[in-house]
């Protein structure tokens, strides 16, 4: 699947939607895939899918919680068995600060950053694997983001690594609002 080989990415937000949705590009500016949301914001359910619209991953936001919080399936269903893990910000901190972490409530990646500019990093056991920036790319478009993965992250982490920077574009926008 064309949207596991690559490490760079560039997520292009549509600006006239009544969803949130938008595409998954390469440096190339070649489609690799597509994310939306649902057109009710209230729990909002998201799904990155291929070029062939088969989803890859699910991510599901909670919502009766003191935090902000979204679960992530892999594939279109939200099963327990599907269950990765949960992307999780902390109650209460001066700057929003976010983690994931595995079924087993173990952290597997941490933001480092300023979530709300979309300047940040993320990192796994202390190690940066991934880093985000609206201008990471000089031909950037308006609403448009980079992410440069580090080449070692597998194809797994990469797409969790994707969602991660979608669930994190979607809590800037709520908060503006």
């Amino acid at each position: 699947m064309s949207l596991q080989k690559t490490r760079e990415f560039m997520l292009r937000e549509k600006m006239v939607s009544l969803t949130d949705k938008g595409e998954i590009r390469n440096l190339e500016n070649e489609l690799l895939g597509t994310f939306r949301g649902n057109l009710i914001k209230i729990g909002n359910t998201y799904r990155i899918r291929d070029l062939d619209d088969v989803p890859i991953l699910t991510i599901q936001e909670k919502i009766i919680s003191l935090r902000s919080t979204y679960r992530f399936y892999k594939g279109g269903e939200k099963e327990d068995d599907k269950f990765i893990g949960q992307l999780k910000r902390k109650i209460v901190s001066i700057k929003p600060s976010y983690w994931f972490e595995d079924p087993n409530e173990n952290r597997v990646f941490e933001m480092k950053g300023n979530i709300m500019t979309l300047k940040f990093k993320i990192l796994k056991d202390g190690k940066e694997v991934a880093e985000i920036r609206k201008k990471l790319w000089k031909s950037l478009l308006k609403n448009t983001f980079g992410i440069q993965m580090s080449p070692d992250l597998d194809d797994d982490s990469a797409m969790l690594v994707l969602g991660i920077v979608i669930m994190l574009h979607h809590e800037k926008e709520e908060n503006r609002n």
